[in-house]
């Protein structure tokens, strides 16, 4: 495996130093440029402000989406079992510690992207060249680096509670003894960041793979779900849903057909990372790695010297499915399931019985080797250009049925069981249930839609607290006995408790920042 640490400022094309990212020194916000406000490194045409832009769609977020997004929302949800490393298995156990290795460097990753959009916003905000600049290229950019910036804190937020909320980039490298702030404060900022980038996104991107308006809307719905303002959650989902050609979203016909390199940034893509496949030393941190992590055991699948098997499907998820459910062979790989678009040169391939304990692979993600993907890029060793999906459309239609269902335990509101039934119908499984959705349906539709995805954990965080901590207390980690899935199952089963709901702030931060140990304060 290639080493993480790599300074990125050459790979995205930019010459720019507001895109430079250092990701392996101590303070979490060493991925932030330093000394960028000069007349020399303003942007002076549109071209430098979109290229900067562009790299916050890949590199910052590139430690969030190598190991740390499925570990949290996967494995320590008990989608996944994941048990490559040690810092794997504390997930997998739910005893993360403060020097958990993927801790820290998702913590840094969401930190970069927060520097990333700070030094731009200050950049235009200083600009002696604003004539040079039309005002729609900066309104675009500036809604693009508070839409990041939102999003960087609301996995935060979750993840951490309360968290440094930092602004003026230039301040910190003068003063990095930061408090954290309150989580109210934290969930107010990142609402009038979401806010500010509705009104500035236009409401269809002109670059596909950009965010618009329709993203902040997405984006503002889930926030406030998370907060329990159905109200304004129901309203931001319904705003996309009933006008869906005004902001271009809708259902893909197929769901397989989401996870084909092909189908990147496709009506269904409302916010996805963008990544390019590429073999060059260089340009590590340009291309997505989860089929390394993700693909059967050997190189036979990839081509490379990846194929690990890390996250494999958990039999708690796998004992979730639904007869018929058309999302299960391009979600995971039982024996003889059969995948013409992997391996196309020889026919296709066939996943074996003997390549997992838990008896299952994970296929989402799995693109196959370069052939498979020459038409797009190729595929490389711990490089492939599959985007990420953070935002699809059919979460929107589930978090309008879930803010239709508020606190109660169920709904038989027609509108939201037709949304419902829109995501579970392309699934192959009709119409059940027709006239109820239950709390527990509207959970199993969305683990089973977005399995692998790095959602689960935020579903169930959701739950009111004492059904979280009995569905995550209840929820099987263990394996088979047996590489083939056979054998007696070796259960595990952890008794959680609320603690365990937040992960502690990485302890390398906290030797550096002695504050973020203190009670947090008030933000505004």
């Amino acid at each position: 495996m290639k080493p993480i640490c790599k300074n990125i400022i050459g790979v995205i094309g930019i010459t720019l130093a507001v895109s430079a990212m250092v990701a392996c020194k101590k303070s979490f916000f060493d991925g932030t440029p330093k000394g960028q406000y000069t007349t020399d490194t303003y942007f002076k045409t549109p071209a430098e402000v979109q290229a900067a832009t562009a790299a916050m769609y890949g590199a910052p977020w590139f430690n969030f989406n190598c190991t740390y997004s499925m570990s949290i929302g996967d494995v320590y949800s008990g989608n996944s079992t994941g048990d490559a490393n040690a810092a794997m298995i504390q997930f997998q156990n739910m005893n993360v510690t403060q020097s958990n290795e993927y801790l820290y460097k998702g913590w840094a990753s969401l930190y970069s992207v927060v520097g990333q959009a700070n030094a731009i916003l200050m950049n235009l905000a200083n600009n002696p060249n604003a004539l040079s600049l039309d005002a729609a290229t900066v309104n675009t950019a500036m809604g693009e680096c508070y839409f990041m910036r939102a999003a960087a804190y609301f996995y935060l937020v979750r993840n951490y509670g309360a968290v440094p909320i930092v602004t003026d980039t230039n301040n910190f490298m003068v003063n990095y003894q930061l408090p954290r702030h309150i989580v109210s404060d934290v969930y107010k900022f990142i609402i009038n960041d979401l806010k500010q980038a509705e009104t500035k996104l236009p409401n269809k991107g002109a670059t596909p793979g950009r965010v618009s308006a329709g993203a902040a809307k997405a984006m503002m719905a889930k926030v406030y779900l998370t907060m329990d303002d159905f109200a304004n959650a129901k309203a931001k989902a319904w705003e996309l849903i009933s006008n869906e050609s005004t902001y271009g979203y809708g259902l893909m016909d197929s769901f397989a057909d989401l996870f084909y390199t092909r189908n990147n940034n496709n009506k269904e893509s409302i916010w996805a990372l963008q990544w390019t496949a590429s073999n060059a030393d260089g340009a590590y941190g340009t291309g997505n790695v989860t089929q390394a992590y993700c693909a059967a055991y050997g190189q036979e699948l990839t081509g490379g010297t990846d194929g690990w098997g890390s996250f494999k499907p958990s039999l708690d998820l796998q004992r979730d499915s639904i007869a018929g459910d058309q999302r299960r062979k391009p979600t995971y790989m039982r024996a003889n399931d059969y995948y013409p678009e992997l391996l196309q040169a020889r026919g296709g391939y066939t996943y074996p019985s003997c390549k997992s304990k838990t008896g299952a692979n994970v296929k989402k993600y799995v693109v196959g080797n370069y052939e498979d993907n020459a038409a797009t890029g190729g595929a490389y060793s711990m490089s492939t250009g599959i985007n990420t999906y953070m935002i699809r459309y059919a979460d929107v239609l589930l978090t309008y049925v879930e803010a239709v269902m508020g606190n109660n335990t169920s709904t038989n509101d027609p509108i939201a069981i037709a949304q419902f039934l829109r995501v579970r119908t392309r699934a192959g499984l009709g119409g059940i249930p027709v006239n109820n959705i239950t709390a527990d349906d509207l959970l199993r539709e969305r683990r089973l839609e977005f399995a692998f995805e790095g959602q689960y954990w935020y579903d169930i965080l959701r739950l009111p607290r004492d059904k979280a901590l009995e569905r995550l207390s209840k929820t099987e980690r263990g394996m088979f006995e047996g590489w083939c899935g056979d054998g007696a199952v070796v259960s595990n089963k952890i008794s959680v408790t609320a603690s365990m709901l937040l992960f502690p702030v990485p302890q390398s931060e906290i030797d550096i920042d002695p504050k973020l140990a203190d009670a947090p304060v008030a933000y505004y």
